[in-house]
């Protein structure tokens, strides 16, 4: 029985430090940067040395779909400024564009891609939040109920109870 109790305090003094901030360790952390940045799943469990399965149950925790969403707004915030940057060029691209059939394909395609980006719904990215709203529930305007105690025990499991 001792020899249990002393492989369970072993195993957790080997487990990666999680970050009180995210709620994931730091691989957890990599891996949703990089498929957030684009890469492929199987590029990504290639490139941090895991199986592919362990990626798509770390993709079914809030916290790292959050943290993921947190990266995709910050890419989208990017492209927007970048595209910003290049407003000037953007208008004389446009009127340089309304005599050439080539370009103005191109403008097109360019345009529907900045659309698309401008209208991806981006998710919650505050873990705190997205816990807080599994644990609300809106019943009418009149009724809503909150388990605070649910919620708190969820954030103890993922270890962000440390500044509420």
């Amino acid at each position: 029985m001792n020899n249990r109790k002393h492989q369970k305090t072993t195993q957790n003094a080997d487990a990666p430090e999680v970050s009180d901030i995210t709620g994931l360790t730091p691989l957890q952390e990599k891996s949703a940067i990089l498929l957030a940045a684009g890469e492929t799943l199987t590029a990504v469990a290639n490139k941090l040395g895991i199986n592919r399965s362990t990626i798509y149950k770390w993709q079914m925790q809030v916290a790292f779909q959050c943290f993921y969403n947190q990266q995709c707004r910050d890419y989208k915030n990017n492209l927007k400024n970048g595209l910003f940057g290049l407003a000037d060029e953007v208008l004389t691209a446009v009127k340089s564009c309304l005599h050439s059939n080539n370009e103005a394909t191109r403008l097109k395609a360019a345009m529907w891609i900045a659309d698309k980006v401008e209208f991806t719904d981006v998710g919650i990215s505050d873990v705190r939040t997205a816990i807080r709203e599994r644990h609300s529930n809106l019943f009418s305007i009149d009724s809503y109920s909150f388990d605070e105690q649910g919620y708190k025990d969820e954030l103890r499991k993922m270890g962000l109870n440390r500044d509420e």
